[in-house]
């Protein structure tokens, strides 16, 4: 896709991402459409001075100026507000115990992000800044994910902290040039996705999805029935130490294959099993389907800038036949470069055109639609964003709040290179304490096999 400028002087639509949550799940909120983190600031942190270097930010990043106007027509309008409209607030926490005013910190920000946002007025960002030490703050970001992506909280932290050293002024920050901005990449994927362009994308998806859909189905349950009750967030993790890490990227180098291709494949041989055990047949438990998500930014000049670049994608691989636990990570590997070689095509577009019924259905989850699907994501695990200064040490942390997995079940797993944590996600009104637990050692055992002996059967791995 050829990066091309917006005309600025015209009205401007919103990508077609943004469209299926405007259409289907504006006034819907959900935790999963929110982006939240922190960071934690060690030194003289002037909170006037932040809040000036906030609105330098909105000046620099034209995506957290856009509001989305509710209209008659079927069509999304963007509108821009004032530079120095912000939503930053101040507060203090501080007690003699640093712990609990750090938690407590944590909680304010938590809570800022279950109070929904006004897609239509904005701002669709929110930066609270709180003392809980005499020489320490706790910064929080609460974004509604319509305007950015993962990807892009790294960027706004790197900047913001930048213009706050800068003294706010983008023109005179260490910042690099922005080329394009995501309105930019907005107009230029409605001009490129059309003609040939579009039939080419389309028809490899058309292909790929064939009898599964855009949204598949885990066809996993809970032998003993859902538990019901409220949505509540259960995680369980396990740490893949230096030792088993060590083996196990062993065995990915010599077959070929990323880390990240045995741990989807790994994800889809656990699954495979458990469909096994609920009475599914072979063809049927061997055709596995899951969500993740593309970083869609294909183009160095999108690097630093600020928008809702990711896709979500279906990842659909075929186990019969008995493979080796390494042939399936080959197929794995194959799955993955085909989605990034078409990820282009943006999951809601793909969605409206081929499997009409499930468009938007990922945002009316909250209605209790939709079927029970399989979310997987591999990201970095290495040391957190971290920025020094003159004047400040600043280091990002997580902010523990109950964002129940949109499809039931999220496998996350945090790739350090030299060790890894795996983390499963589910939502307790679907699935038991119990059930999770044996899930998530299946999963570490096809791990712990895949490193020991890459070339045993699926039928061979214990479970």
């Amino acid at each position: 896709m050829k990066l091309l400028p917006a005309d600025r002087s015209g009205p401007r639509l919103a990508s077609f991402t943004q469209e299926e949550r405007l259409t289907h799940g504006r006034d819907i909120h959900l935790m999963n459409n929110v982006l939240v983190f922190g960071c934690q600031v060690e030194g003289d942190l002037e909170p006037c001075r932040l809040r000036d270097a906030l609105i330098g930010l909105r000046r620099r990043h034209e995506a957290l100026r856009w509001v989305f106007p509710k209209t008659g027509t079927g069509a999304h309008p963007v509108d821009l507000r004032a530079v120095d409209e912000v939503d930053f607030q101040e507060f203090s926490t501080e007690t003699d115990d640093a712990d609990e005013a750090m938690d407590t910190a944590k909680q304010l920000i938590a809570d800022a992000a279950a109070v929904p946002f006004d897609l239509s007025q904005g701002p669709l960002i929110r930066v609270l800044c709180i003392r809980t030490a005499p020489a320490r703050h706790l910064v929080g970001f609460v974004i509604d994910h319509v305007i950015a992506d993962g990807a892009s909280c790294q960027i706004l932290a790197d900047d913001l902290f930048t213009l706050y050293a800068s003294g706010s002024t983008p023109a005179h920050a260490e910042l690099p040039p922005l080329p394009f901005q995501f309105s930019d990449f907005a107009f230029s994927e409605r001009q490129f996705l059309r003609g040939d362009e579009l039939d080419r994308l389309m028809k490899y998806w058309r292909r790929k999805l064939a009898g599964v859909g855009t949204v598949p189905a885990s066809l996993l349950t809970d032998p003993d029935g859902p538990p019901g009750g409220q949505p509540r967030l259960r995680v369980g993790r396990f740490t893949l130490e230096r030792p088993l890490y060590a083996e196990f990227a062993r065995a990915a180098r010599q077959h070929r294959v990323t880390p990240s291709a045995v741990f989807a494949a790994a994800l889809k041989i656990t699954m495979r099993h458990w469909r096994r055990r609920l009475g599914a047949s072979e063809d049927i438990a061997s055709d596995v389907a899951i969500m993740g998500s593309l970083a869609n930014r294909n183009h160095q000049e999108l690097e630093r800038a600020v928008g809702y670049f990711a896709t979500p994608c279906v990842l659909r691989t075929d186990l019969s036949g008995a493979p080796t636990l390494a042939e399936a990570a080959q197929r794995e590997s194959r799955t993955i470069f085909g989605a990034l070689r078409h990820q282009e095509l943006p999951h809601a577009l793909m969605t409206r055109e081929i499997d009409a019924a499930h468009y938007g259905i990922r945002h009316r989850s909250a209605l209790g639609q939709g079927p029970r699907y399989v979310n997987f994501d591999v990201s970095g695990a290495g040391a957190a964003w971290r920025l020094d200064t003159a004047q400040l040490r600043i280091r990002t942390t997580r902010i523990p709040r109950n964002e129940v997995p949109r499809g039931g079940i999220r496998m996350l797993v945090r790739d350090a290179g030299d060790t890894a944590l795996v983390e499963l996600r589910t939502d307790t009104r679907e699935y038991s304490e119990g059930w999770a637990e044996r899930f998530l050692q299946d999963y570490v055992d096809v791990l712990r096999q895949f490193a020991a002996d890459p070339g045993v059967s699926l039928e061979q791995v214990p479970h």
